[in-house]
């Protein structure tokens, strides 16, 4: 057998000097969108399996995939890192985004240099998403030390259940598009929003941990964990900030003027 690849003579099913298969088969039209599926799509590693039994079941989904059952869901980080991209992108083609920050402008709580900032947060929500379950991951972590699973299950649980609210802002972002413009209806849109996630995310709480009693009270220590994450991070990001400011504001005194 002569390799196509880079013409070394060998025997068997794979070239030992690179690598490619002894034998490959024509390009066409099937295996281009096969390609595209297995590249893009990924449904043979359980996205839309995932997505579905997070639907119908998502803390008792979590604890089995902890306990092992893994063999047809997407792992956690990659789940999140695709519906938060599915996510934003449907948030910044139905105008949300600039609708955001031209309102924030008008209720003159924005400089050029913050603008900048919640404008760069939009482009990546990747960075904030996963500099935030880490905190949500810890809180929830303390406030459930007594159900024996570590830091690393927590952050797994959360991040099954963050990825899930992104995946509804799919579905969400165009409808409060409709309700009305951002600037005169912030605060309604905001709370929707809130109750989304605070219902979802209670919810899998409850069914991960099963409490026997006082469902209520892990309730609100799922919502406690979640805002103590926020806080978290919002103090550790200021601090940042501040941090920068202080060090480089000749520079950096240009973007808070205006």
């Amino acid at each position: 057998m002569v390799c196509k690849n880079c013409a070394f003579e060998f025997e068997g099913k794979y070239c030992p000097d690179c690598g490619q298969k002894a034998k490959t088969k024509r390009i066409t039209t099937k295996s281009v969108i096969e390609e595209v599926r297995k590249s893009l799509i990924h449904y043979d590693q359980g996205f839309f399996f995932t997505v579905l039994q997070l639907l119908r079941r998502p803390g008792h989904t979590v604890r089995e995939y902890l306990e092992g059952k893994r063999a047809m869901h997407v792992k956690p980080v990659k789940f999140l890192l695709w519906t938060t991209a599915l996510n934003f992108l449907v948030f910044h083609l139905v105008g949300l985004d600039t609708e955001m920050i031209n309102s924030m402008a008008e209720r003159q709580v924005q400089n050029k240099f913050s603008v900048k900032f919640t404008q760069y947060i939009f482009d990546h929500p990747a960075i904030m998403l996963f500099l935030m379950i880490p905190n949500i991951a810890l809180f929830s972590w303390l406030y459930f030390r007594r159900q024996a699973y570590n830091y690393a299950e927590h952050f797994v649980l959360n991040a099954y259940l963050m990825g899930m609210v992104s995946l509804f802002g799919v579905i969400s972002n165009p409808v409060l598009k409709l309700i009305g413009p951002m600037q005169s209806l912030f605060s309604v849109k905001i709370g929707i929003v809130s109750l989304i996630w605070i219902g979802y995310m209670g919810w899998g709480y409850v069914q991960f941990f099963q409490p026997p009693k006082k469902k209520w009270w892990t309730w609100l220590k799922a919502l406690l964990a979640v805002f103590s994450g926020y806080l978290m991070l919002i103090i550790v990001i200021s601090v940042l900030i501040a941090t920068v400011v202080a060090l480089f504001w000749p520079w950096l005194k240009p973007y808070f003027q205006g």
